[in-house]
C-alpha cells in the first residue's frame, strides 16, 4: 500500500501542468485554450465549469491559420467536433499615423465563431480589452487551415 501511495505521488508530481495559451471573458463566460504536452484544449463556459471542452493536437482535431499584414495579423485555431467547428480568432493591427497627423489606435479583437456544416451559427466576441493570441511553437506542428476564417468585420 505504501508503494502505491509513493508511486501515485511521483506520477502526480511528474504530470505536466496545463499552460494558458489564450483566455478571455465573453459576458459571464470564459473562453480558454490551454496546452498540456502536445494537446490543446478549447473550453467555453462559466469559469471553472466549462459547457464545451474539445482537445486536439498535431494528430488532428485542431487546425491553425496565420495571415500577416503590414502592421497587423490574423490568427485562428479551429477545433473540430463532428459537424461542428469552434474557430477561435484574433485580429491585431498596430496603431497607424493618419494623413492629418492623428494616430489610429491599436486594434485587437478576439472571439469564437461557432459553425455547423460550414455555416456560421453564432459569433461570440471577447469583452473589450481581453484576449490576445500569440504564436506558440505547437502551432507550427498543427494541420494548417487553407483559408483565413477570421471574420471580415473582426
Amino acid at each position: 500500500m505504501t508503494i502505491s501511495l509513493i508511486m501515485s505521488a511521483i506520477m502526480a508530481a511528474t504530470a505536466t501542468t496545463p499552460q494558458t495559451v489564450f483566455t478571455c471573458r465573453a459576458g459571464g463566460k470564459r473562453i480558454a485554450v490551454t496546452l498540456r504536452d502536445d494537446r490543446l484544449t478549447y473550453s467555453f463556459g462559466p469559469p471553472g465549469r466549462p459547457e464545451i471542452s474539445l482537445t486536439g493536437g498535431p494528430q488532428g482535431g485542431v487546425f491553425y491559420h496565420r495571415t500577416m499584414y503590414n502592421r497587423g495579423e490574423d490568427q485562428t485555431l479551429r477545433f473540430v467536433s463532428g459537424q461542428w467547428n469552434y474557430v477561435l480568432f484574433n485580429r491585431w493591427q498596430a496603431p497607424q499615423r493618419l494623413s492629418n497627423d492623428r494616430v489610429s489606435p491599436e486594434y485587437n479583437v478576439s472571439g469564437v465563431l461557432v459553425m455547423k456544416d460550414g455555416k456560421l451559427v453564432r459569433r461570440i466576441d471577447c469583452n473589450k480589452g481581453s484576449g490576445n493570441l500569440t504564436e506558440w511553437p505547437i502551432f507550427k506542428l498543427l494541420k494548417q487551415d487553407a483559408e483565413n476564417l477570421t471574420p471580415d468585420d473582426a
